[in-house]
């Protein structure tokens, strides 16, 4: 029987000058240190991190395959920026696939589960309280993404992942106190009482949750842009 790789070659390499540089702008960009709407200049990136325009110019090629970046006519580079439409996208989204991981979790009580929940909900207040907004943000990313393990679909978490990155670029919070949005508390340890009560209980305050979020992310836009 014929070898179905052999010929193929050496692949395996150090990681590469434009994977580094793409690394430390995705890095940039979902933190919200590099703005949506931001040109990516190549000459000045290149300089700053000391490779040449060309290897810029190929990390943008990966960071645009994530829809972290895209190209405009005239401008360039440019950082992505997501519309209020694209919220509501995310968010329905996200209430389809979390939905599932609620009614899993609710159906087979999986006690680790809800010991993780519990630690993320006191990860997450604990962060609110001393004005961690990363902290916040990595806390409530981890709790629905173990919400959603819930399924034990690897399709499924797979997606909610991609969900998750687009919600990230589209935040941009670092620049943004939780005092500027008029919240006084963090409503996870709720959400996380009603996923021990009946299945509708877990189901009607995920919506309330997810809908506060939509709501939120959106005045966090109108911030950006009046801003901007």
């Amino acid at each position: 029987m014929t070898n179905p790789i052999a010929g193929l070659g050496t692949v395996i390499r150090r990681e590469s000058a434009t994977e580094q540089a793409a690394a430390v702008l995705r890095e940039a960009i979902v933190s919200g240190r590099i703005p949506p709407g931001t040109p990516l200049r190549e000459a000045a990136l290149g300089a700053e991190l000391g490779v040449s325009r060309n290897t810029i110019r190929e990390a943008a090629r990966l960071l645009s395959a994530d829809g972290l970046v895209r190209y405009q006519m005239n401008r360039g580079i440019i950082v992505s920026e997501i519309t209020s439409g694209d919220v509501t996208d995310i968010y329905t989204a996200r209430a389809a696939i979390e939905t599932a991981g609620a009614d899993a979790l609710t159906a087979h009580r999986d006690s680790a589960l809800y010991q993780k929940l519990a630690g993320l909900v006191d990860q997450i207040q604990n962060a609110f309280a001393r004005g961690d907004v990363a902290g916040v943000l990595e806390g409530d990313q981890q709790f629905h993404a173990t919400l959603v393990a819930a399924t034990a679909s690897p399709r499924l978490s797979r997606f909610h992942t991609q969900l998750q990155q687009d919600q990230r670029l589209a935040l941009s919070l670092a620049e943004h106190s939780s005092r500027q949005l008029g919240r006084t508390a963090d409503d996870h340890r709720v959400l996380l009482q009603a996923l021990h009560g009946t299945p509708a209980q877990a189901r009607a305050q995920l919506a309330a949750h997810l809908q506060a979020g939509a709501a939120e992310l959106q005045r966090l836009r109108e911030l950006l842009t009046m801003q901007n």
